[in-house]
């Protein structure tokens, strides 16, 4: 033996958070000049140091090396004794190399964060939240849960209510919040509630405020309808009792007078025979009247065509027409009307309404449709990607064919597998949307690409919360009359003259857009803050609507 050695103390005691130390001697008892390399080996050497780590003594010297720990108070440091070990390694006597022991003691910490998810509830005969309970501290927590309300007007069930949670992990509890009396008619009544995490073993509690919005059965609108509604019945009973008219016979009269009857109508004889089939005395088989249109090839005119103007995979229409049947072939095929027809093709695709007048369902853009502003713009940003998925140039501007189907089955396989395995985003986009088909979840994922929080800022006035507006339009609007189409379309223009000439239609991110933001954030469960995050973005980005 070369060396002697002393750790004092040999048992150290630190909190997370906190700065503890220990001192190594060390003495050469050789005849030689040595040098000893010291390290740190066991679960302390993260986050300890020692210094110096090289101490170089004659013989009969000695040096002092001092160690210090400093935990970091996070759940990932357990409470409890650690042991630890300081290697001395002589260099010129390899093999009188010594571990020195020691052992550390981290206290325990205790941080509890929970939240109601959404902590605004809406509904008319009941409302159901989460309960998100996060222990951030080193030891296990139970924690109990309980709602109340101040006005004793609600009754709460919370199923567990009570939860065990290991250090760094998540539990949830189920809340549902009924009214004690149900609101027939009238406006919309809150009532505020109180959901209180107390820990075990502690007497104080963290209280999460929350509210209940109790709606009318019948709101007032029903009501101010059925009253009119009523009132036209009542109308039309007494108008028709007082106007109803008479019906009198004249076959008495017709009788009793001397008067010449009416001769019947007609010669007797046998009806003559119907026109051959396709003549032009009169309808054809088909029940069309003389001189009507043929039917309409492929192509979506008249006639027998070539069948030239659908995509030849028989799944897209010509320019201007409406979903249709089989591809190209000398006037053959299902056949599919033009713009304003009503007769789908064997396609077996549903077009979009086509009424004006009332609210329509947002449509989700399949094979086939008729062009529209809306694919062109997802078009543009899918050809943009510069990946595996990018659109490659060819595809039919405005019309979801061959090509843009399957770019956009890639995106959205990309977009549900980087959620999945990568937590980039929220995967949500299935949810909501068929694979290869365009619809709101998709369309929101593609406005909010290349959105940063440092671009739609506060007061700001950028492209990018024109992106943004557009997007939650998307993520909100689950029906629309179709003058808020027309307001899309719009969007969909300004998207596509940015991506093709860098064109840009700026907006300012105002109090309206930050409302609206606020608005989505409580719908998809995070904090209502009305700022754009990164939270919300990767909730946009993977398809998450409302």
């Amino acid at each position: 033996m070369t060396m002697w050695t002393s750790l004092d103390p040999a048992e150290v005691t630190v909190e997370p958070g906190a700065r503890a130390g220990a001192r190594l001697r060390v003495r050469n008892t050789g005849d030689t000049v040595e040098e000893y390399r010291l390290s740190l080996v066991g679960k302390p050497s993260g986050w300890s140091r020692i210094e110096p780590d090289v101490l170089r003594l004659y013989p009969g010297s000695e040096g002092t090396a001092e160690i210090s720990f400093a935990p970091p108070r996070s759940s990932d440091v357990a409470a409890g004794p650690l042991a630890y070990g300081i290697r001395v390694d002589p260099r010129e006597n390899a093999g009188a190399r010594d571990v020195v022991e020691g052992r550390l003691t981290v206290t325990p910490f205790t941080e509890t964060r929970a939240e109601v998810l959404p902590p605004a509830l809406l509904g008319r005969f009941r409302g159901r939240a989460r309960i998100a309970v996060d222990n951030l501290g080193n030891t296990p927590l139970t924690a109990s849960l309980v709602a109340r309300d101040e006005a004793n007007r609600l009754t709460f069930d919370v199923r567990p209510n009570a939860v065990q949670i290991a250090p760094g992990r998540a539990a949830f509890g189920e809340l549902v919040v009924r009214p004690q009396a149900v609101r027939w008619t009238g406006a919309e009544e809150s009532h505020r509630f109180t959901v209180a995490v107390r820990r075990a073993g502690d007497d104080t509690t963290l209280d999460l405020d929350a509210t209940f919005d109790q709606r009318p059965v019948f709101g007032n609108w029903l009501v101010v309808a059925g009253g009119l509604l009523l009132t036209a019945v009542i109308a039309f009973v007494v108008l028709w009792f007082n106007f109803s008219p008479k019906v009198v016979s004249a076959a008495k009269d017709l009788r009793a007078s001397d008067a010449p009857r009416p001769a019947p109508q007609g010669t007797g004889d046998a009806l003559p025979d119907a026109p051959p089939p396709g003549g032009s005395g009169g309808p054809t088989p088909g029940g069309k009247p003389p001189g009507s249109l043929p039917p309409l090839t492929d192509g979506g005119s008249p006639g027998g065509g070539d069948g030239t103007g659908g995509d030849q995979d028989g799944g897209g229409p010509a320019d201007g027409g409406a979903p249709g049947g089989g591809g190209g072939g000398n006037g053959g095929g299902g056949g599919a009307p033009t713009q304003g027809g009503s007769q789908p093709g064997d396609g077996g695709n549903e077009p979009p309404p086509a009424s004006s007048a009332s609210p329509v369902t947002l449509p989700p853009w399949r094979l086939g449709y008729p062009k529209d502003d809306v694919v062109e713009f997802a078009q543009e940003r899918l050809a943009s990607l510069g990946n595996a998925c990018t659109l490659q140039p060819g595809w039919n501007p405005g019309v979801i064919d061959t090509a843009t189907r399957n770019s956009l089955i890639c995106y959205q396989r990309l977009v549900y597998k980087d959620g999945v395995e990568k937590q980039k985003n929220s995967a949500e986009i299935f949810l909501t949307d068929t694979e290869g088909e365009l619809g709101r979840a998709t369309l929101v994922s593609l406005w909010a690409q290349r959105i940063t929080p440092d671009t739609v800022k506060p007061g700001s006035t950028t492209m990018q919360t024109t992106q943004l507006t557009a997007a939650f339009w998307w993520a909100y609007n689950r029906e629309s009359s179709p003058t808020d189409l027309a307001r899309e379309r719009a969007f969909a223009r300004q998207g596509i003259a940015y991506l093709r000439t860098n064109k840009e239609a700026p907006s300012t991110y105002s109090k309206q857009v930050a409302d609206k933001i606020r608005a989505y954030q409580t719908a998809v469960g995070l904090p209502a803050t009305g700022t754009t995050d990164w939270a919300t973005l990767r909730k946009m980005i993977g398809g998450s609507v409302m």
